[in-house]
């Protein structure tokens, strides 16, 4: 049984509807960085999609989802250095608090 390509494209759609709730409606700052780690996969997982159905011979779009999730892996590490950083200053972890980000 091969999948189309439009379930793909709908469960991509899903997952970008809610990394952008996430990231529009939460407040907590780790939350904001789980849902942009969730609109990446949601691109990632279109990414695939396209090149399965697509080109299959050409593996660029491997290598470029690769980088996406390198990179959001380093997104959420430095993020998360950041967030523990000023909890640590301002005792607070919710980014509505934060006015200025000096040092």
């Amino acid at each position: 049984m091969i999948v189309p390509l439009e379930a793909f494209l709908i469960v991509g759609a899903l997952l970008f509807g809610i990394g952008v709730y996430a990231v529009i409606a939460q407040r907590s700052a780790v939350m904001i960085l789980m849902g942009v780690e969730v609109l990446l996969n949601a691109v990632g997982l279109n990414i695939v999609a396209f090149w399965r159905f697509g080109a299959s011979g050409d593996y660029s779009a491997q290598i470029f989802l690769i980088i996406v999730v390198t990179l959001g892996a380093v997104e959420m590490a430095i993020g998360l250095a950041i967030m523990m950083l000023l909890y640590r200053n301002q005792g607070d972890q919710r980014v509505d608090q934060y006015q200025e980000l000096r040092g």
